[in-house]
């Protein structure tokens, strides 16, 4: 063989590796947006469905507190009974231990019961402000998303071969985020999945280049290893 036949064909080996390396970062490039496009997505469905979910927990929150302030006034109200009984039992002449222990015995459960009650109300009430500020810090994170997807969208964008519905702009609601996240998402996968072809055929390409030029079969070699090998047996000029 020719040195100027060597030398075309250890240039198109090389050619076809630069072809290679270029569709895999490529296809690198859009695995990445891929991941980019489904975090978001995916953290914008989840903040989507709490805060729709936060309204009637809100609303159950303040129904326990609700009944718990009834329960403690309730409450309230009986240990004022029971203390009212226990300073008129004391003050009686006729009153015997047994009914005045038994009235202090029946004072201290109520307010016991009252101790009971308004810490009950502490704890609906607490677990009412954490939905509250649940509410207030998603509301905060879905503006966040939105910012941050209008950011990924626009490497989305710069995606050569991307579709014009992979371009389109993600809106500020959560909704739109979680739409443009699934249209992104089809778009850029159509891409990867044409540079994974491209990357098959440049792979059979430089396969059936081995076979020809070194008479070999190149069946599981890699791109870079078919140039290696042209230029071991060709020389490399």
């Amino acid at each position: 063989m020719s040195s100027d036949r060597s030398a075309e064909l250890i240039a198109y080996a090389r050619g076809l590796e630069q072809r290679d390396a270029d569709a895999a970062r490529r296809i690198d490039d859009a695995r990445v947006l891929l991941v980019r496009v489904d975090d978001v997505r995916g953290r914008a469905e989840s903040v989507r469905l709490s805060l729709e979910a936060l309204p009637a927990e809100i609303v159950r929150a303040e129904e326990a507190v609700a009944e718990a302030q009834t329960r403690e006034a309730e409450a309230r109200r009986e240990a004022g009974e029971a203390e009212r009984k226990l300073e008129a039992v004391r003050g009686s002449k006729r009153a015997g231990l047994e009914v005045k222990a038994a009235a202090e015995r029946a004072a201290r459960r109520a307010n016991g019961l009252v101790v009971d009650a308004a810490e009950s109300v502490a704890r609906q009430e607490q677990r009412r402000q954490l939905f509250l500020s649940d509410q207030v810090r998603l509301r905060a994170e879905a503006e966040g998303l939105a910012v941050e997807a209008r950011t990924v969208a626009r490497d989305v964008a710069e995606l050569p071969r991307l579709s014009e519905s992979g371009r389109t702009a993600p809106g500020t609601s959560l909704e739109e985020v979680v739409y443009w996240g699934a249209r992104a998402h089809a778009a850029i996968f159509v891409v990867r999945g044409g540079l994974e072809s491209e990357r098959e055929r440049i792979v059979h390409e430089a396969a059936a280049l081995a076979a020809s030029a070194l008479g070999e079969q190149g069946v599981g070699w890699s791109v870079a290893l078919v140039r290696q090998r042209l230029e071991q047996e060709l020389g490399q000029p």
